[in-house]
């Protein structure tokens, strides 16, 4: 893979990255729900194609005000190369766009009544289109550890970290709309807090193997910005926000809500889990661009 030369990112990209992984996560889950129970789980289903296509509609935006002018987004899909991270994300993104589209529009269908039954199609465009999700979940982290950046560089667990964000943001999203609709498929809510809870101890094991591939590397311009998160001007939103409210605090509730199913601690649970979600992506991205 191509390395990247060292790049600058506004505040926007953050929100991209977290939305991309988001709408990555809810559209696994929900073809995952699909596939096990497509009339137990249907609102699951529903909340987690919705909650992908929208989640997804900014994205293209966000990426073309960055590049500065449409056609170098429109050049980058035209001009495939599969050794360049930029043109496996653009394609990436608009291959998921479509997907998350189609899915959102035959659930809208069924919910309109104007066809009966489209789990089959849906199914097809869901499988597809949760390879894809997977990647754009994950895609960020191998981004930026082909970036020259130190610490990206010297981090070898940035995509898997992300990807975990990805499904632990997806499932919180999801959880936190049916729990808002309360009374809509409990069952569905309880399972979406059991994803949560994995997704989270994976999160968590992500962050060591960050930290501590860091350390392993002995680069001291890596060290250096992984202090900003772990001891310096980062270090309470890190430790008190990405990490104690924002994952351990929910880990917790979650295992509590695991024996004593609770709607309302499932909405509190996700709002915790989004909040510390995109500050470990946004601190991450903020510690390797000093």
């Amino acid at each position: 893979m191509a390395m990247l030369q060292s790049a600058h990112w506004p505040v926007l990209i953050d929100v991209y990255f977290f939305l991309g992984g988001l709408a990555g996560g809810a559209f696994v889950i929900a073809t995952a729900a699909l596939l096990v129970d497509a009339v137990r789980y249907r609102d699951v289903v529903r909340v987690g194609y919705y909650l992908a296509f929208v989640a997804l509609v900014p994205c293209p935006v966000i990426l073309i005000v960055d590049l500065g002018v449409p056609l170098r987004f429109l050049n980058m899909v035209l001009n495939f190369n599969p050794l360049s991270p930029m043109s496996m994300g653009a394609w990436a993104l608009l291959g998921f766009s479509t997907a998350a589209f189609l899915a959102a529009v035959m659930t809208l269908l069924e919910d309109l009544g104007k066809v009966r039954d489209l789990s089959g199609p849906k199914l097809i465009v869901g499988v597809i289109g949760g390879a894809m999700g997977f990647f754009l979940a994950a895609y960020p982290g191998v981004l930026l550890g082909a970036t020259a950046r130190p610490l990206w560089i010297n981090a070898h667990v940035l995509g898997a970290l992300f990807l975990a964000v990805g499904a632990s943001s997806g499932a919180a999203a999801m959880a936190l709309v049916l729990a808002v609709l309360r009374g809509r498929n409990r069952d569905g809510v309880a399972r979406l807090g059991t994803t949560i809870v994995l997704a989270l101890l994976i999160q968590l094991l992500a962050v060591i193997g960050f930290v501590w591939s860091v350390q392993a590397s002995g680069s001291s311009q890596a060290l250096k910005a992984l202090a900003l998160i772990t001891s310096g001007p980062y270090s309470t939103l890190f430790w008190g926000g990405a990490i104690v409210v924002g994952s351990v605090v929910p880990l917790l509730l979650g295992l509590l809500g695991l024996k004593r199913p609770s709607v309302g601690l499932t909405a509190v649970v996700s709002v915790l889990v989004l909040v510390g979600g995109f500050l470990v992506k946004t601190l991450i991205m903020a510690a390797g661009q000093v």
